[in-house]
């Protein structure tokens, strides 16, 4: 296994035991962060893929592929707004 895949990992098992609102609110945290680096994408990456684990509707903020840190959210139900 290869480094990025085991800092995601990490990552994941962290994201893994928080509350959707305090997903929500680590996105938030993000939302005009600048740097960039392979911790940096791999956590963004883990961010992404909570969001497809939890069955949020982020369809607002991009897709599969990509995914905008553009401006803070809200979620409402599991719609992100």
């Amino acid at each position: 296994m290869n480094l990025p895949q085991k800092i995601f990992d990490k990552f994941m098992e962290q994201l893994n035991k928080c509350s959707d609102e305090e997903i929500i609110q680590n996105f938030n945290h993000e939302v005009g962060n600048g740097g960039w680096g392979t911790a940096r994408a791999s956590y963004l990456g883990a961010l992404h893929e909570q969001l497809n684990i939890r069955k949020f509707d982020y369809s607002k903020l991009g897709d599969k592929g990509r995914l905008s840190f553009a401006n803070k959210v809200e979620l409402v139900g599991k719609t992100i707004k």
